[in-house]
């Protein structure tokens, strides 16, 4: 499925489709992020500000390994053969995100975005089994997109890497679903990754993911409640998985995130079609 890009929405997609486990390759390119001395002393300086004025509050900022995205290709279905999506990634870390996609987006055209830090993120739509979409408020307490709607999940890290040396996104996500909602894999029926977008705030690269439950809205939220990681969201916000739910939630939600506003345009389009996301790119250019 071709990737289609509107200017009313804040989110470019690179890839589009249903992609089971089985159909999706991400192999690790251990080259370094490309950079410039001038970028490097921007990135120390960055990270030093934010550091320090992360203390005494009670934000969350530190440090660790995660994988950027490097390049990637779709291949056509053929000879009986599904289409596959392959996914090359290479180290980068949470210090060069805050310096890069996160505090100096303004300088993107200055560095060019294949020297800025792009960790992926790897993040789902839940669908509950009264019809429900569920997301997540993000707190005070994360770095970036605080009290904003998100989507549930977290960002390739290299612990997500397999003995043979690939990198498992689903296992990834499947992670951060059990840290911020309780929510182990047998519980995800139906998960699949539906594309690849970048939204045009951070510029940084995300899969997206779906999944269905056979928990009810409210039974997820007594999930959320008992969670490891529950304080990464003050609220669990949902609207009906319905086509004229999408853009109306969209404009009265709040702060969205546009990952969040990308992963329900997608999943809009894989259900209901490409005249839906049309119509509904056209809504969001006008006034609530």
């Amino acid at each position: 499925m071709k990737p289609h890009n509107a200017p009313s929405l804040p989110f470019v997609v690179d890839v589009i489709g249903r992609y089971p486990p089985s159909q999706v390759r991400v192999t690790l390119d251990p080259s370094p992020r490309p950079t410039t001395p001038e970028l490097d002393a921007l990135i120390e300086a960055e990270w030093e500000r934010q550091t320090a004025l992360a203390k005494g509050t009670d934000r969350l900022l530190f440090n660790g390994p995660l994988m950027r995205y490097v390049r990637h290709d779709v291949t056509e279905p053929s000879n009986n053969r599904p289409a596959e999506l392959h996914l090359t990634v290479g180290p980068t870390c949470y210090r060069d995100f805050v310096g890069t996609n996160l505090f100096n987006r303004h300088r993107l055209g200055e560095f060019g975005w294949e020297r800025f830090a792009n960790p992926i993120g790897t993040t789902a739509t839940l669908t509950t089994s009264d019809d429900q979409i569920c997301y997540g408020r993000r707190s005070a307490r994360v770095s970036y997109h605080s009290l904003h709607v998100h989507t549930f999940g977290g960002a390739l890290e290299e612990r997500d890497r397999t003995p043979d040396g690939s990198i498992n996104p689903f296992g990834s996500l499947c992670r951060e679903l059990v840290e911020e909602l309780c929510l182990p894999r047998e519980e995800l029926r139906d998960l699949i990754c539906v594309g690849l977008i970048r939204d045009n705030e951070i510029h940084q690269p995300e899969m997206l993911f779906e999944a269905r439950l056979d928990l009810t809205a409210e039974e997820l939220l007594a999930r959320w409640n008992s969670a490891e990681s529950k304080d990464e969201h003050d609220e669990i916000v949902s609207l009906p998985d319905e086509p004229d739910a999408i853009v109306p939630f969209i404009k009265n939600c709040g702060p969205i995130a546009p990952v969040a506003i990308g992963a329900l345009f997608l999943h809009g389009r894989l259900r209901w079609g490409q005249d839906w996301y049309e119509k509904a790119a056209d809504e969001m250019r006008r006034p609530r």
